[in-house]
């Protein structure tokens, strides 16, 4: 995946996609997510990340300016949590089968593409 790596300074604004199935690979997602951000040209730095933590496997995605994380919480879905330290905003979803399927048709759209989801 290319993406343009936060500076260390940075206090990012987090949206996370946490997994419905800890046996569901979502590395995948991951992508998607990733290719999706990219369409919204975003104005500043981000990252996409896979993490396992207390809650299961999650998909991190972190931005430096409020609204391209405001762009993809809005496609997603994204509700307002606060569960890490360290985060200007946080913001989270369920990260389904049914999620990564609109993912996938919203990815399509802004693409110009038929959807096969």
């Amino acid at each position: 995946m290319t993406q343009k790596l936060l500076p260390e300074t940075t206090s990012p604004y987090l949206v996370l996609g946490q997994a419905d199935d800890g046996g569901r690979p979502i590395v995948e997602t991951a992508r998607a997510l990733h290719d999706l951000i990219v369409t919204f040209s975003p104005q500043g730095h981000y990252s996409v990340r896979t993490i396992e933590d207390e809650c299961g496997p999650a998909v991190h995605c972190a931005f430096e300016h409020k609204a391209d994380a405001d762009r993809l919480a809005l496609s997603v879905g994204a509700i307002e949590i606060a569960r890490y330290d360290g985060y200007r905003s946080e913001r989270a979803f369920y990260l389904s089968a049914q999620a990564t399927q609109a993912i996938r048709r919203a990815l399509a759209r802004r693409r110009g593409y038929p959807s096969r989801a």
